[in-house]
């Protein structure tokens, strides 16, 4: 079984300020007996033979990927090249292009209150998904995974466990138990076929409290910038 985690966040990304590089990233992967990750930037694919090399290095495996914004949903697709994304415009692209290549393409945290998450549009373009992700951002309490579950067993689509990580203590509490081969084909096939185990833990209120208090902090020095250019 591979420790796959495929939702994380890396220094460069658009939308967010990450503190850490992609190579730290993959340092402390390594560490932590991580064999598959994938870099998912926000409509930005962020790969190349570098870096894929430099994880390599360390035992794992980098396969390219993108949190890519469709008809203002975020999705996350994998084993996408530059022209691939750029060419993704709609649910109908994406379905072309699944139709041309070994894709694989899975619903973040469809549940979650934000107005880019998928909610009702998850069912309407389920065709479309290979798997459906349980988040990290969750406590005992107050969980939106549990919809995304009983969607996943509804329509016989996989569960996969990610970090969705874009601070360290997000990472290693959700991730991903991938029954195949270290290689990109054997993992989206595993997954395909649901041959993956979820294993995860709640936060602790503390932590959980963090997650929307540094979205609001980076929003707040975000809009300042802009204001003061």
């Amino acid at each position: 079984m591979l420790k796959a985690d495929l939702h994380i966040h890396v220094q460069g990304d658009p939308r967010h300020h990450i503190k850490y590089t992609a190579q730290q990233l993959i340092d402390r992967a390594s560490e932590l007996g991580f064999e598959v990750l994938a870099i998912t930037n926000h409509d930005q694919l962020f790969y190349n033979e570098t870096l894929a090399n430099y994880a390599k290095s360390k035992g794992i495996l980098l396969i390219p990927g993108i949190e890519k914004t469709i008809e203002g949903n975020e999705v996350l697709i994998y084993n996408v090249t530059q022209k691939d994304v750029e060419r993704i415009r709609s649910f109908e692209d994406l379905m072309m292009l699944k139709r041309e290549k070994d894709i694989l393409v899975i619903a973040p945290h469809p549940y979650f209150l934000l107005p880019n998450c998928l909610g009702k549009n998850l069912e309407k373009y389920i065709h479309v998904f290979d798997g459906i992700e349980y988040c990290h951002f969750y406590n005992r309490l107050i969980n939106r995974n549990r919809k995304a579950v009983r969607v996943a067993k509804k329509f016989d689509k996989a569960v996969v466990g990610t970090s969705d990580v874009h601070d360290w203590f997000q990472f290693n509490n959700t991730y991903t138990l991938v029954d195949g081969k270290k290689s990109v084909s054997s993992v989206i096939e595993a997954i395909k076929r649901g041959k993956c185990q979820l294993k995860t833990r709640p936060l602790s209120w503390f932590n959980f409290m963090k997650v929307p208090l540094n979205v609001l902090i980076f929003t707040s020095k975000r809009i300042t910038f802009i204001n003061k250019n």
